[in-house]
C-alpha cells in the first residue's frame, strides 16, 4: 500500500511516463539491447529491481526523496547502472525501486582553459567525449573499458581509465548532493554562491565532505567537477611483452618504479595469455575453433590447451600497455629511459609508436590510431560486445583487490589466486591495473551462465585467502557487499560503526541505497544478521 501511494506520488513529480511499475523497461539501452533493469549476470541470490522512476531536475530528485521518506519507501540509486560484473541496475535489497538518474544528462560545462567539466549524472563518457570533438576542444578525458557508463556514476565507484587522469576520483572536484532529507549541498568551494573555483580547488574550508558520497548511501550526486589533461602535442604508446609467467615479479616492479620517478604517468593494464586468446577467438574461429568444446568457459580451460594455443599464436605470457603523454622532446628522452629500463628485465621486448601534433598544434584523441586500451581517451562500447546477458551468452564477474606495487606480492597472489579460481573449474583472466604505490589486481572471471552457481563458493573463498595476506577489495559486486564490509576488522569493526552512526544520522529512515558497501542502518543491519543465521 504504501510503495503504491510512493508511486501515485512519483508520477505526480516526474510523470507517468517516466515511472516504471515493472523493471521491464525505462533503463538505458544495454547489453542484447535491453532495456531492463538489473543484472545481466545474475548470480545465485536474488536482487532483483523493483519499479523505476525516473527524474530529470534535481528539483525533481529532492521531492522524491521526501517522498521517499513519507511512505518509508527506499529507493536504490543509480546513475545509468552499466557497471558490468558489479551487478548492473540491481539492488541490495530484493525489490527496491530503482532511482535512475539517467535522463539527468547535461553537460554544464566544459572548459578547455583549465581542462574540467561539470557533469550531472546521467552523462556518458561517449556524450562528454563527442561534445569535446565537436567543439573541436584540446582536451583528453579519461575513459573505462566501456564507455556507455555515467562520468559521476563510475568516479563515485572509483572507477579507473587508461589516461594520465585514470585514477577517476582523484580528478574529482566538487559535488552538488541531494540528502537523505531533501536538503541541497555543495562540497569544496561550492559552499559560496556563484563559486569561481568550484571544479579547479576540492579542498574547500573547513571538513572535505567529498569523500563521504564515493561508494556510500549517505546522497545522491547530482553534479560533479571532473578534470582532465590539455591534448598533448605528441602521443606514444608502448607494449611491454615477457615470456614466462614468473616474469611478473620483474615486469611490475620496473613498472612501478618508473611511475614513482614520474617517467610513465598513466597506469599501465597488465593482462596475460588468456586475455590474448579470447580476443583472437573473438575475430577469428578457425582460433576458436581450437578452444573446442572449452570456448563457452562453462569449464576451467586446461594448462596444455592454453600452452597449444599459445604456441600456435606465438603469444607472451604477459603484456603490459601504458603511453607517454608531453612535446616531442619530451617523448625521446622518456622513450629512451623506458626502453633502457626494460633491457634488465630478461626476455622483455618493447614495440612503440609515437603520433605527433603539427607544429604549433595539439594532438586530437580522435587523429591517433586506436588500439586495444583507450589510453588516447576515445570511448566505444567493443569491450561490451563480448558478453551477452543470454542464457547461452559469455557473462563474466571481478574479484578485485588493492595490492602493494610490489611484482613479488603481486605473483604471489596471482599464483594463489589462480589455483583457487582454477579449483572451482572456473578461469582466471588477468585485469591488473599498475599505479604508482598501489595495483588495483581483478580477477575477470569470464563464465557461462551455468557455472554461475559456482561463483559465490570462489568469491568467498578469494576473499578468505586475500585476508590472510592482509589485502581488502576496492569494489564488489552487489552480492558480496555485506562480506566484504565484514573484513573491515580493524578495532573490531570501528569503520562499520562509524559508517552504520552516520547512516543512523543523516537517513534514519534507510531511505537512499540499503546495503549499498555494507552500510545500513543499526535497526536494518540486526535484521540483516537475523535473516543471515537463519
Amino acid at each position: 500500500m504504501q510503495l503504491e501511494k510512493f508511486l501515485t506520488a512519483a508520477e505526480a513529480i516526474v510523470g507517468s511516463e517516466n515511472v516504471s511499475r515493472e523493471p521491464t523497461s525505462g533503463a538505458p539501452e544495454g547489453l542484447d539491447g535491453s532495456v531492463a533493469y538489473g543484472d545481466p549476470f545474475p548470480l545465485s541470490r536474488p536482487h532483483r529491481p523493483g519499479p523505476a522512476v525516473r527524474p530529470d531536475t534535481v528539483d525533481q530528485v529532492r521531492e522524491l526523496v521526501r517522498a521517499a521518506n513519507r511512505f518509508e519507501v527506499p529507493m536504490w540509486t543509480v546513475s545509468r547502472g552499466k557497471n558490468l560484473g558489479y551487478g548492473g541496475s540491481a539492488p541490495v535489497v530484493d525489490r527496491n525501486v530503482i532511482l535512475d538518474l539517467h535522463r539527468m544528462n547535461k553537460i554544464i560545462e566544459i572548459n578547455e582553459e583549465y581542462a574540467y567539466a561539470i557533469v550531472e549524472p546521467g552523462v556518458t563518457f561517449i556524450q562528454l567525449y563527442e561534445e569535446i570533438k565537436k567543439r573541436k576542444l584540446n582536451l583528453w578525458i579519461s575513459v573505462p573499458a566501456i564507455g556507455w557508463g555515467s562520468v559521476v556514476g563510475n568516479t563515485l565507484e572509483r572507477g579507473i581509465g587508461y589516461t594520465q587522469d585514470a585514477a577517476h576520483y582523484k580528478h574529482q572536484c566538487g559535488m552538488e548532493v541531494v540528502l537523505p532529507d531533501g536538503d541541497l549541498l555543495r562540497t569544496g568551494m561550492g559552499v559560496v554562491e556563484d563559486s569561481k573555483v568550484w571544479p579547479l580547488y576540492s579542498g574547500g574550508f573547513g571538513p572535505g565532505l567529498d569523500g563521504l558520497f564515493f561508494q556510500s548511501n549517505y546522497g545522491i550526486v547530482t553534479k560533479m567537477g571532473i578534470q582532465f589533461s590539455p591534448a598533448p602535442e605528441a602521443y606514444t604508446r608502448i607494449l611491454v611483452e615477457v615470456p614466462e609467467e614468473q616474469d611478473l615479479a620483474p615486469l611490475v616492479g620496473t613498472l612501478t618504479d618508473l611511475m614513482r620517478r614520474r617517467i610513465v604517468a598513466n597506469p599501465p593494464q597488465l593482462y596475460g595469455r588468456m586475455t590474448l586468446i579470447i580476443g583472437a577467438a573473438r575475430r577469428d574461429p578457425e582460433i576458436a575453433k581450437l578452444l573446442g568444446e572449452h570456448g563457452n568457459f562453462a569449464r576451467h580451460i586446461p594448462h596444455d590447451l592454453i600452452s597449444k594455443v599459445s604456441s600456435i599464436l606465438g603469444l607472451p605470457a604477459w603484456c603490459a600497455g601504458f603511453a607517454l603523454y608531453g612535446p616531442p622532446e619530451a617523448q625521446a628522452g622518456l622513450l629512451e629511459a623506458v626502453k633502457r629500463r626494460f633491457k634488465q628485465v630478461k626476455g622483455a621486448k618493447v614495440t612503440h609508436e609515437t603520433f605527433n601534433a603539427v607544429p604549433g598544434e595539439y594532438l586530437r584523441s580522435e587523429d591517433v590510431t586506436q588500439d586495444f586500451l583507450p589510453q588516447s581517451g576515445v570511448p566505444s562500447i567493443d569491450h561490451a560486445l563480448a558478453f551477452s546477458s543470454k542464457e547461452d551468452g559469455l557473462w563474466h564477474n571481478c574479484y578485485s583487490p588493492v595490492l602493494p606495487p610490489s611484482g613479488r606480492e603481486l605473483y604471489e597472489w596471482y599464483v594463489r589466486a589462480k589455483k583457487i579460481t582454477e579449483d572451482h573449474d572456473l578461469n582466471f583472466l588477468a585485469d591488473f591495473h599498475v599505479f604508482d604505490r598501489y595495483i588495483i589486481s581483478i580477477n575477470l572471471i569470464m563464465f557461462h551462465p551455468s557455472a554461475k552457481a559456482r561463483l559465490h563458493d570462489v568469491q568467498y573463498a578469494l576473499m578468505e585467502d586475500s585476508k590472510k595476506l592482509g589485502y581488502l577489495e576496492y569494489r564488489t559486486h552487489i552480492s558480496f557487499m555485506d562480506a566484504t564490509a565484514a573484513n573491515q576488522t580493524f578495532n573490531n569493526g570501528a569503520f562499520g560503526r562509524f559508517t552504520t552512526m552516520l547512516k543512523d544520522t543523516i537517513d534514519p529512515n534507510g531511505i537512499l541505497s540499503p546495503g549499498k558497501q555494507g552500510i545500513w542502518n543499526s535497526t536494518a543491519k540486526l535484521e540483516r544478521l537475523g535473516l543471515e543465521e537463519k
